[in-house]
């Protein structure tokens, strides 16, 4: 009779050492795979915002270079109709 208490007792702890094994095991999945979602939602979030600002960078050098043509343009062209004005007074 002791014996078969001591088998059932052994059995006993070992069942809550593989539950508790179970449950702590499951912990650790649960919170590395949460971990990594929020890991990797992070990188993608960082990109995409990373690539966002490239286009818009880009967008922006560019817009800037119009600009700049369009004034060097019209600097030039009312800088001719000021030679033509001078002109034209002199001639007076």
């Amino acid at each position: 009779m002791k014996h078969i208490i001591i088998l059932i007792g052994a059995v006993f702890i070992t069942s809550c050492a593989t539950v508790g094994a179970v449950i702590d095991g499951g912990k650790d999945l649960t919170t590395s795979v949460i971990d990594s979602t929020v890991k990797t939602a992070g990188n993608i979030t960082n990109s995409a915002l990373e690539d966002v600002a490239a286009v818009v960078d880009t967008v922006a050098e560019s817009t800037e270079n119009i600009v700049d043509n369009v004034v060097d343009e019209v600097d030039a062209q009312t800088n001719e109709l000021q030679e033509e004005e001078e002109e034209e007074k002199q001639e007076k």
